[in-house]
């Protein structure tokens, strides 16, 4: 009995290590890319990039669920040939993660404005079939993802709506460049550097004994609830948001 509890604690040790060491692994290597302008170019080269257009992922359906295909540079670089765009485009993409083996994973937006297209956006419907998918707001799918993909991607939607918020410099006026990651941007005339920002938040769950109270509004998809949340004020206390 006394042998079968340590060997069971043992294996139970190992896997709790390899996991953390995962982790801080992983964390290392992007914390290296955000640092590392010519590091994350080069995580480009053998990386994945997944799409949106408007702050919409670019979704395929599969046995009732939603797929959130991925592309590599390559890839990327012969669809905006196509389209009469600039490969300079994929410098407005942003790192979101990446694989226990260092795949690092970016996130694009094919409709927002660019200073790098010779358009202001790709054409939804022209993208939407040539990429065999459709650009759905996140929100409505968000249900439909598995657990990876709905993470990513909701990563990737508030760092690429920062980045379209973000653009000028609040003090100069002047235009903000954002480092190669996109985990920063940079006013070139006063050297200010803008990080993405937390909103304080609270979400609670109201509940008496088996039953819960949960909340809907008209934007939300067919059988879509939520728990009751709301933003902080600055300085304030959330325990009297609760209250």
């Amino acid at each position: 009995m006394f042998l079968y509890c340590g060997i069971a604690c043992r294996r139970k040790f190992f896997w709790c290590y390899r996991l953390l060491s995962t982790y801080v692994t992983k964390t290392r290597y992007l914390f290296e890319l955000k640092e590392d302008d010519d590091a994350c170019k080069k995580a480009q080269q053998t990386g994945a990039f997944y799409l949106f257009h408007g702050l919409a992922p670019l979704l395929q359906t599969s046995a009732h669920q939603y797929l959130a295909p991925r592309h590599s540079l390559l890839e990327l670089e012969r669809l905006l040939g196509k389209f009469g765009q600039d490969a300079q485009r994929i410098e407005d993409s942003v790192l979101i993660g990446c694989s226990e083996q260092q795949e690092a994973w970016f996130a694009l937006d094919l409709g927002l404005d660019s200073s790098f297209s010779i358009r202001a956006s790709l054409h939804k419907p022209e993208m939407e079939t040539e990429l065999k998918g459709s650009f759905i707001e996140l929100r409505k799918a968000l249900f439909q993802l598995n657990a990876r993909d709905a993470s990513l991607l909701s990563t990737a939607q508030a760092l690429l709506r920062w980045h379209d918020a973000h653009q000028f410099c609040s003090r100069s006026g002047q235009p903000t460049k954002k480092n190669v990651a996109g985990s920063k941007r940079v006013c070139p005339s006063n050297n200010i550097i803008y990080y993405p920002q937390m909103a304080p938040v609270v979400i609670t769950l109201v509940s008496d004994g088996t039953r819960c109270l949960l909340a809907r509004q008209s934007s939300f998809p067919k059988g879509m609830y939520s728990a009751l949340a709301g933003f902080c004020d600055i300085g304030k206390d959330y325990r009297a948001v609760l209250n």
